[in-house]
Parts: C-alpha cells; sequence; structure tokens
C-alpha cells in the first residue's frame, strides 16, 4: 500500500469533526473515499483505452436526431393531430 502525505483546511476539518469518532475515523473515511476517487478514475481510462464513450456522450448518440429533422414540423405535427 502506498502512503500520501496530504493538507486539508483545518477550519472545513473542524466543521465536519462531529460527525466522527475520533481522529482514526476520519483517516479511515477519507482513505474510503480516495480508494472510490482511484477505482473511478481506473475505470475511467480503461473505458478511454477501450474506445468506449462516457455516459455523457452515450447519451447525446440515443437522443441524436437526423440532421434534416424540423423540431418546429414535429411540435407542430403532434399538436395539429
Amino acid at each position: 500500500m502506498c502512503t500520501y502525505s496530504i493538507s486539508v483546511d483545518d477550519a472545513l476539518l473542524e466543521q465536519v469533526r462531529p460527525a466522527f469518532s475520533d481522529n482514526a475515523a476520519i483517516e479511515a473515511w477519507i482513505r474510503s473515499q480516495m480508494n472510490l476517487l482511484l477505482i473511478q478514475l481506473a475505470e475511467e481510462m480503461s473505458e478511454k483505452r477501450r474506445g468506449k464513450p462516457q455516459l455523457s456522450k452515450r447519451l447525446r448518440g440515443i437522443v441524436h436526431a437526423p440532421a434534416d429533422f424540423d423540431y418546429k414540423q414535429e411540435l407542430a405535427a403532434r399538436y395539429d393531430a
């Protein structure tokens, strides 16, 4: 396991300190959050290597209409019928 030293804003940490029982609990929570972030980053990097589009690009592909699609005409047809 790697060890890194990080700095956090003291004032911000004091605001959330009541949510934790002691410093060990804070360290455990920070460690778990970093692990989650690293897992997410690793997955994103893996998707990029595989060429799989990210979720936002996939969603844009779902809602992509043909180039000649006329939204105004489509709406008018819905309400005129």
